[in-house]
């Protein structure tokens, strides 16, 4: 049984002076599945970002109710909001996704030559959302398939301890296959065949489970195999929003998966086992 005491920190790599991550911060991602970079987009980046969500949220609210995933429960004052594919409705995102550092930060990491833009994602935990983010890992939901694939989350608020994800060091080694389970009661994926996810506060095994206070400008890299959750957060807390980037390398391709898929987004004349650089998914570098 894991606990708050048993979590282990993350080591961080500080990457403000020279804006690159070491070589050990690409070993890091390569051993743990995940790797916390710290300061990598500066103070016009964050800023830029935080007016941009929130027109986003409130743009949402007004007009989309499925923005919002019900995962407050009753009584509560909070509630998870998501939107994605940014980039192609507000200039803020595509400026993000085509000239800040994210794309070439998550090329090094995953040692690729080349970088495909997937897509983009904010996330909005309001304080008063404490229904946790259930464990799960991202290729559960995606019609890909490679090993040089990530999420380049990024901080828009300050996480503590208490809010920030956690994460099963060394899980984008495991072999098994599992299910994609919806952040929301009422959110079900038709067609999957795979078993949940295991619980892994409950049993974790032989592995580790780690987590990341942020600091806005950071960022966490993620493996797209590496299983991963996250708390609720308390009515007496803060906001956090992220800005989620998901990056394409060398060996991805597109895996035309018979079940519903999140985003279901396939792209334009995309072939199975081809490239994914389509006009949706634009090759970068």
């Amino acid at each position: 049984m894991i606990t708050e005491k048993s979590l282990i920190e993350l080591p961080s790599f500080d990457i403000e002076a020279t804006g690159w991550p070491p070589e050990s911060a690409v070993q890091a991602y390569q051993r743990d599945g995940v790797v916390c970079l710290r300061n990598a987009f500066d103070v016009e980046w964050v800023e830029s970002l935080c007016s941009a969500v929130d027109i986003v949220i409130a743009d949402g609210l007004k007009t989309r109710g499925d923005l919002v995933v019900n995962v407050a429960k009753p009584g509560e004052p909070g509630f998870f909001f998501y939107d994605m594919f940014l980039w192609k409705r507000y200039g803020p995102f595509r400026e993000f996704a085509f000239d800040s550092p994210a794309a070439d930060l998550a090329r090094r990491v995953m040692r690729s030559k080349s970088i495909i833009f997937y897509y983009d994602l904010i996330l909005s935990k309001e304080p008063g959302t404490t229904s946790p983010t259930p464990w799960h890992y991202d290729e559960a939901y995606w019609p890909v398939f490679g090993t040089q694939i990530c999420n380049l989350w990024t901080a828009l608020d300050s996480i503590p301890k208490e809010t920030a994800l956690r994460f099963v060091r060394g899980s984008h080694h495991l072999q098994t296959d599992y299910r994609a389970v919806g952040f929301g009661p009422d959110i079900k994926y038709s067609g999957h065949k795979d078993p949940d996810p295991p619980d892994w506060y409950s049993d974790p095994g032989d592995h580790e489970i780690v987590y990341a206070p942020l600091e806005p400008g950071d960022c966490l890299i993620i493996n797209l195999r590496t299983h991963h959750s996250a708390p609720g957060n308390p009515p007496q807390g803060s906001r956090r929003r992220a800005l989620a980037t998901h990056w394409l390398g060398d060996d991805a391709r597109y895996n035309n998966k018979p079940w519903e898929c999140d985003p279901n987004e396939r792209g334009e004349n995309l072939q199975h086992g081809g490239s994914m650089a389509c006009k949706t998914f634009p090759r970068l570098r």
